[in-house]
């Protein structure tokens, strides 16, 4: 695959351009212990793309244990925020959007709420490079559902058919699909199957 023919590129942040997932990871191990709920890293990674409240509730449901989504979700957070310092940009995606910046116009969907996107945008410095960031703020339906994705195009200005999504879950590749973009999957902080 290459990115000649594409009119957006749109990447997911946590995992994708940020090495951020093992602080996310940690954050839900750290409210497993508070909470008494079992943690599986495997699974929670599949669900990088989702609302914590969001994945609170899968976690309550799935093990059949009363959990207030609030509490566990602010438990999590505050881990989370606490070492939002330490996330870096991975140097393989950080060239890929460095060399594409004002060639191709490029917006970031992301799960994560807007202060914790910006932040992370800020400390790795790649708040430079995108106009058009859409966070868990701005859509009702999160990923698997295509409605992240289909608000980063509109806002970019192109039509979804003609974007590439960067991806590292399944359920992002999920919405990218849905919202009709082709999808090129991301392993430990590079592109699969990509040439540029």
């Amino acid at each position: 695959m290459t990115l000649s023919g594409f009119q957006g590129l749109v990447f997911d942040l946590d995992g994708t351009l940020v090495d951020s997932m093992p602080l996310h990871l940690a954050a839900w191990e750290h409210a497993a212990r508070e909470f008494g709920f079992r943690f599986d890293a495997d699974w929670f990674y599949e669900l990088g793309g989702m609302p914590s409240r969001k994945i609170a509730l899968l976690v309550a449901e799935e093990q059949q244990i009363a959990l207030d989504p609030l509490l566990v979700t602010r438990c999590k957070t505050e881990h989370y925020v606490a070492n939002l310092h330490k996330a870096t940009a991975f140097p393989a995606m950080l060239e890929l959007v460095k060399r594409y910046h004002g060639q191709i116009p490029m917006g970031i969907g992301t799960g994560s709420p807007r202060i914790n996107a910006e932040a992370v945008l800020r400390n790795t410095g790649l708040d430079g490079y995108f106009s058009v960031v859409v966070t868990a703020d701005d859509v009702e339906l999160h990923k698997p559902h295509p409605d992240t994705f289909l608000l980063v195009a509109r806002r970019l200005g192109v039509e979804p058919g003609s974007c590439l999504v960067f991806e590292d879950t399944g359920i992002g590749a999920q919405a990218g699909e849905a919202a009709g973009m082709q999808v090129c999957m991301i392993k430990e902080g590079k592109p699969v199957g990509l040439t540029y």
